[in-house]
């Protein structure tokens, strides 16, 4: 079955949930973080249980948690053979407020993150979505970006997400890595892995 990809929804919940209304009749979805959730004015209606989603560096963790349709923080779906992992580091969060715009807890902590590529190693998964991308893919785009949003982006590659990311690609190749946080629509292969 086909599934659908969304990226960085940024509180655009409206126009979110308009995109999954026009997807065919029980087509599968899955956001893949910074939906928005925790901030002024961002809510999700309910919707279909085949419309999933997990949280980015800008979601509250523990609202996200208590959220309809929330895939939760990490898991794998064998039935899809798909591996997914939540979180990111904020380039921004000096500039933000602790806990209502940014939260302390917006990575997962080394030992969920130690837990979560030991469940990798065991899946061997075909596809992984995640927030972050691998420290290797994330310098690789990063490298052809000019700007200076871009030049500050280089820090979320030394995040523990990133490594814990990259440490799991090393591991094991999937065929397709999807990921948000970068705000930047490229594909490419990478040692097998589109």
């Amino acid at each position: 079955m086909k599934l659908t990809v969304i990226g960085d929804v940024h509180g655009k919940a409206k126009q979110y949930q308009k995109i999954v209304r026009r997807l065919p009749e029980g087509q599968p979805s899955v956001q893949v973080g910074d939906m928005g959730v925790g901030f002024p004015g961002v809510g999700l209606h309910k919707m279909p249980e085949h419309h999933r989603w997990f949280r980015g560096n800008h979601d509250n963790p523990e609202k996200c948690r208590n959220t309809t349709n929330y895939l939760g923080d990490w898991g794998f779906l064998p039935e899809w053979s798909l591996f997914w992992l939540s979180g990111a580091f904020s380039i921004d969060r000096e500039w933000r407020t602790v806990n209502v715009d940014w939260w302390p807890d917006e990575q997962l902590g080394h030992e969920e993150l130690g837990r979560a590529t030991d469940a990798y190693i065991a899946a061997k998964p075909r596809y992984v979505l995640s927030h972050e991308a691998p420290q290797q893919v994330g310098a690789i785009l990063l490298a052809e970006q000019i700007g200076p949003y871009f030049a500050a982006k280089a820090g979320c590659v030394q995040s523990r997400t990133a490594q814990a990311l990259q440490s799991m690609f090393e591991f094991h190749k999937p065929e397709e890595w999807v990921f948000g946080h970068y705000h930047i629509n490229k594909s490419f292969d990478l040692k097998g892995t589109k």
